[in-house]
Formats: structure tokens, sequence, C-alpha cells
């Protein structure tokens, strides 16, 4: 099934195999690193989103936030000290909503603040958002990857996601016009497992964005607890599909992207060669990182082994105030050493013979979750189908004395 839940036992299918891409691998070359700039205002509030949002009322405080983010981005450069800056990603929210001036002043001052050409710098973007004149504006800030949220090409579905934009061909307009603008790589955002939706093939808005981009995320439609979807789901009034069905979609998914060149490079991301997300790259291999704005994570190694988690208050106003940290968490070495090993078998690349306990690796071949070839331990499709108990049992091993 999708990212994020466990799920029967399915065939033993194999992700795709590893291919050579300049993109993949980042964290490898000497002291790699990303930064991640959040945007938190939409124009209304999806009914499954449980992301540090606020509904934007009128205009966003565009000039007042930028000079926020660029006050933080100062005041804890120095967390990323001796590390090469790759990437910088802009997230939200909504961060095609912000000011294309804004963007190229956070950009600019970025690569000032780091001494750093990034290889890629993202862009998170609602088709509505996609208009040709404001893609040329994020071009000439630097942006040379938009990822855009279809979600969906079917407007019975976008209106049931809650969407801002409801026309079926909005998603592929957006796509049309970001190749045209010249965008390096152009990644869209997919949901699986939408309720009502028709389960008994491969969902067509798939296999129409895939034919449009070089890159797709697609996830599940996770119900939090805390969301408009999560109140519904309590109330009855929305019965979300069960697991046997989403593990289905799951693995046609999978069949019908790699089918069409597709790398099936990480639990729920897709790559055309050439195109694996450096930025998120970052984050599976355990790479340090520093977010900036609200509700935005920052995570760094320790030379004692241990690994450092800050993250942001969630509260807008409360950031452009100055008030920024929200919460800090220390992993111990042994929890440090868990979290890398089940983020990296999220990726078809695995982990290494000797980075894993020889009794998780055993374990790991006995359910079928895994296989061991060319000094590497690589996830099967069974074992992205069950994710979270592979992170579940690495957590449990740095838990054993």
């Amino acid at each position: 099934m999708p990212p994020r839940r466990g799920a029967g036992p399915r065939p033993e299918a194999e992700p795709s195999a590893q291919r050579e891409d300049p993109g993949q691998h980042p964290e490898r070359r000497l002291g790699s690193s990303g930064l991640y700039v959040h945007f938190p205002w939409c124009r209304h509030l999806c009914p499954y989103c449980d992301f540090p949002v606020a509904v934007a009322k009128g205009e966003p405080p565009h000039d007042a936030y930028t000079a926020a983010i660029l006050g933080e981005i100062d005041a804890r450069a120095a967390m990323l000290e001796g590390y090469e800056l790759v990437s910088i990603y802009f997230g939200g929210g909504t961060p095609s909503l912000w000011r294309p001036d804004c963007l190229a002043a956070v950009v600019d001052h970025a690569k000032d603040a780091f001494a750093a050409a990034p290889q890629e710098i993202t862009i998170e973007a609602n088709p509505i958002d996609c208009a040709p004149d404001r893609l040329a504006r994020w071009r000439d800030a630097g942006i040379d990857r938009v990822s855009i949220g279809v979600q969906s090409l079917e407007p019975r579905e976008l209106v049931a996601l809650g969407r801002d934009h409801t026309m079926g061909d909005d998603g592929l307009a957006a796509i049309d016009h970001a190749r045209r603008a010249g965008f390096r790589s152009i990644s869209a955002d997919l949901i699986l497992g939408i309720p009502d939706a028709h389960t008994d093939a491969v969902p067509a808005h798939v296999a129409a964005t895939a034919a449009a981009v070089d890159h797709l995320s697609i996830y599940e439609l996770t119900i939090e607890e805390r969301t408009i979807f999560g109140k519904r789901a309590r109330e009855g009034s929305l019965r979300p599909l069960d697991e046997d069905t989403l593990a289905s979609l799951y693995e046609r998914t999978h069949a019908a992207l790699t089918a069409q060149g597709f790398d099936h490079y990480e639990i729920s991301s897709y790559a055309r060669p050439g195109h694996r997300a450096v930025h998120n790259s970052l984050y599976w291999r355990g790479a340090p990182f520093l977010g900036v704005g609200v509700g935005a994570a920052s995570f760094v190694r320790n030379p004692d082994g241990t690994a450092t988690r800050t993250t942001n208050t969630r509260s807008a106003p409360a950031y452009l105030r100055g008030e920024r940290t929200a919460d800090t968490l220390v992993a111990s070495e042994k929890e440090h050493a868990a979290d890398l090993l089940w983020l990296a078998l999220r990726t078809t690349d695995g982990i290494a013979e000797t980075d894993a306990p020889p009794a998780f690796t055993a374990w790991l071949l006995s359910e079928r979750l895994a296989t061991q070839a060319q000094g590497r331990i690589r996830p099967t499709l069974r074992g992205f189908l069950y994710a979270d108990r592979i992170a579940a049992r690495a957590v449990q091993s740095a838990e054993t004395p």
C-alpha cells in the first residue's frame, strides 16, 4: 500500500533497480546539507492537512515574513558551518503565494550566508499559481525545480479533497506552463486512496500525470486525528479505503510507473533518470538540514554520535514576534543509528551490510522484506509495504541492550 502503514502479505515484486543518477546520494559528497524554508499561509485549509499552516485573510505579510526568514538564516547559519549547502526547498503551506521578489531575496541571502551554489532549488506550487509570468519570475529567482500539487485530475475528487483548483485540466495545464518556462525538473504530488474513487485499476490521473513530469510523489490519503477528515472519520461520515485495497492500488501503481521508465527509488517517490529529489534524499540519508520559518524542523549530527532535532513554533504571529524554537529533542547514539537504519530502508539503495545489525538483517531476510547482495541490504516491494514494521523493529533493536 502507499507509505506510512502496514498491510497484509503481498507478492514478492522488487522495487526498480538502482540507476546511476547525477542527483542521487548528494550527502555522500563531504558535508552536504540542505535548507528548508516554510511558508505557512494558504488560501484555505484542506480537510486532510495536518501541516503547520494558516489561512490568509487578505494578503499574507510578505515583507515581514521575508525579514523574519532572513533574520533566522543569519541567526542559525552556524549550524551548517563546514557543510556544503546543496539544496534549498520552499515548502508549506503554499509558498507559491509568496511574492516572487521575496522568494528571490531568500535565495540570494541563503547563497551569501552559506557561500553556496545549490544543485537544486525547489518550490511547491498549487496549479492555479503556475501562470507563465509567475513561473518566469521563479526561474529568474534561481528556482530550477517545481513540485506541483496536482493531487488528482478528477473534478469530483478535487472537490472531495477540498482543493482550491477543481478543474481536472488545471494540473496538466500547470505542468505544461512549467515545462515551457524552462524548469530543469518538474515534479507532481498525487494522492491514492481517495474515498469513493474508482479502485479497479491504476487511477487515470496517475498515468496521465506521469506522462508529463520528471518526478512523482504519490501518497496515501492519511486521515490525521486533528484534521477535518479526522473529525468526519470519527463521526462515520468518511470511510477510508481498507488496507488491502490500498495495498493493491500501490502495487499496480508501482508496476505501471516502472513500466514507463520511472525509478521507484523511495516508498512514495518515482523519478526518471537524473531527476531524483536532491533535497528529500538528504532526509533519507541522515544528512544535516536547517529548517527556517513557521513549524520548520532542523536536524544536525553531533560529534558524540547523538543527533539533535529542533522544531519551530507552529504559530505565525509568534514567529513574526521573534519566537522561534518550540521544541528540541536529542536522540541518543543508538536511537540515531536506528533512525538512519529505517530511513535508509525507505529507499531502493538500502543500507550497507556492515551498518545493519546481524539479527535485524536476518529478520528482514526471513520475512522477505529485503534482499542481500553486493554488500547491501535493499528493501523489496513487500518491504515498502511493511515500512512501519521495519521502522518499529529498527527502534526495538536500538532499545535492546
